[in-house]
């Protein structure tokens, strides 16, 4: 197993633990019946076999907070969140760059 799979798969197990999570404290709440929460997890269990990368990690739990609204809050929060990790890792390219160019500036 490369070092690739192993962080996707610790990224699925960490997805799944959320959404279990997420699941059974609504079952809990009585906003899911039995039923659907059977429903619920023989779907995750199924669908989370495709995950291999960080797309089909994404398409996942965007089909899964289509399906059933209880996930979508936690979809949302998701996507924002990798929205403010790139943009920061954008931030922290463009200052080492200036940085850089600064340096080199300096040494000239």
């Amino acid at each position: 197993m490369d070092q690739n799979s192993a962080v996707i798969d610790e990224k699925k197990k960490n997805l799944i633990n959320k959404v279990t999570g997420i699941l059974i404290d609504e079952m809990s709440k009585k906003n899911v019946n039995q039923d659907l929460g059977q429903e619920i997890a023989t779907y995750v269990l199924n669908q989370s076999k495709n995950i291999k990368d960080d797309k089909s990690l994404n398409d996942f739990l965007k089909q899964l907070a289509e399906k059933y609204s209880i996930f979508k809050l936690h979809y949302v929060n998701s996507s924002l969140e990798n929205q403010i990790k790139a943009t920061d890792e954008e931030k922290i390219t463009n200052i080492k760059e200036q940085l850089s160019k600064l340096a080199n500036f300096q040494a000239s």
